[in-house]
């Protein structure tokens, strides 16, 4: 199933509002802020997880389950550039 890009940046926002309940100032420590280093970390963590899950899995159920993860993936760049900032791509 393939979405447009709005479709994505719905699905998008709506993984941050679930990553802001579940990892914010009133769950966590760290108030649910991380540097990029952390970031990167977490990032490896959950696409470790989508090889694992991809690797012992057949399709196509196998995809739904990757998907869910590259949504979390996403979501969590997103987090990761809202507290840190991105630099502009340069044409």
């Amino acid at each position: 199933m393939k979405l447009v890009r709005e479709d994505v940046y719905d699905l998008l926002n709506g993984e941050r509002d679930y990553q802001d309940a579940c990892w914010g100032p009133q769950t966590t420590a760290s108030e649910g802020l991380h540097t990029p280093t952390e970031w990167l970390v977490y990032l490896q963590d959950y696409l470790t997880e989508a090889i694992h899950v991809a690797s012992r899995n057949g399709e196509p159920e196998v995809n739904e389950m990757v998907m869910d993860v590259i949504r979390k993936l996403g979501g969590m760049c997103v987090a990761a550039m809202e507290q840190n900032g991105a630099p502009a791509r340069k044409v």
